[in-house]
């Protein structure tokens, strides 16, 4: 026998995402340096493995292989090396983006 399971419809389900997105992005732009950027520590480390590199561009500061402004590309948690030479920090980000839910689920609550 099939279980009768009562979910929102679809109309109301898609509401709920619209109402979370929009609450994630208001977040988000609240609080970005913290939730954006990584640590000074894996800047640090994601600044020198590009400085190492053969597509690094000292004097512009920019890769040669994507083109970008090494500072900048560096320091946002969900970046990453073309070559692979360093990876988007996900493991923080997940953590990040769990308390981000928690904190916007409690702002709804209240």
């Amino acid at each position: 026998m099939s279980e009768d399971k009562n979910y929102p419809s679809l109309i109301e389900q898609t509401k709920n995402l619209a109402n979370f997105s929009w609450e994630l992005v208001q977040y988000i732009t609240q609080n970005r340096d913290a939730i954006l950027f990584v640590s000074d520590e894996i800047y640090k480390q994601r600044i020198e493995t590009c400085k190492g590199c053969d597509k690094y561009d000292e004097l512009e500061n920019r890769c040669r292989e994507c083109g970008c402004y090494v500072p900048a590309k560096a320091k946002i948690i969900l970046d990453s090396c073309p070559l692979s030479k360093w990876d988007a920090d996900k493991e923080t980000w997940d953590s990040k983006f769990q308390k981000i839910a928690e904190d916007i689920d409690k702002k709804q609550q209240s």
